[in-house]
């Protein structure tokens, strides 16, 4: 399966459907194409962050604030994940990538609403927070994140190393008498107006 061409097809369809026009389509990519050069090396950084958390994944996955939809999809794909739930707060996403489900696979499933306000109904082998968390104190999401986490499960960070996250990760898991199984430096690009490293670390009990 051509995952990604599939994924750009059915945005292309969106983008038609709501009515917008060839000279609006040219005027979109090229604003985002123009940028790719300075932004590259963060692109870098976040593509090898979510290669590793698809490799960690098994089990029931849920992907909190998952944007696009593209790692829950990803992980849902792998034999090794049951079920892979993506979360977001931004209506629209989740409408589209419930709409390709059928078109690539219904181990996905997406839920519209605020990480922190909805309600789960169900426990999770693994939680993800893939370039989430660095615009927030991360601490109220790791506490919900373990609430709703198997007794076996594991909390995946994914993120550059902004206004000290990494350090509050680490913080909360002495502090909750957990264990950092991974920790690992994922590259350095600039992101924010600065340089920072990409990171991931691997939480379990």
């Amino acid at each position: 399966m051509d995952f990604l061409k599939l994924y750009y097809d059915e945005a292309l369809k969106v983008f038609y459907e709501a009515g917008g026009s060839k000279e609006e389509f040219y005027w979109l990519i090229s604003s985002m194409l123009v940028r790719y050069p300075a932004h590259r090396d963060e692109l870098e950084v976040r593509r090898k962050l979510m290669d590793l958390i698809v490799q960690e994944v098994d089990g029931k996955v849920l992907d909190a604030g998952c944007g696009l939809g593209i790692l829950t999809f990803r992980m849902a794909l792998k034999d090794e994940v049951e079920k892979a739930m993506g979360i977001d707060k931004f209506d629209e996403l989740i409408k589209f990538c419930n709409r390709l489900r059928d078109k690539i696979t219904e181990k996905a499933e997406f839920l519209h609403g605020d990480f922190l306000e909805v309600e789960l109904r169900e426990k999770f082998n693994c939680i993800v927070f893939l370039y989430t968390l660095h615009d927030y104190e991360p601490k109220p999401f790791l506490e919900k994140a373990l609430e709703a986490l198997e007794e076996d499960g594991r909390i995946i960070v994914g993120d550059f190393d902004i206004n000290g996250l990494r350090e509050k990760v680490r913080v909360f898991t002495r502090e909750n008498g957990l264990e950092i199984v991974k920790d690992i430096t994922v590259g350095k690009a600039k992101t924010h107006g600065d340089l920072y490293e990409g990171f991931l670390i691997t939480v379990g009990r």
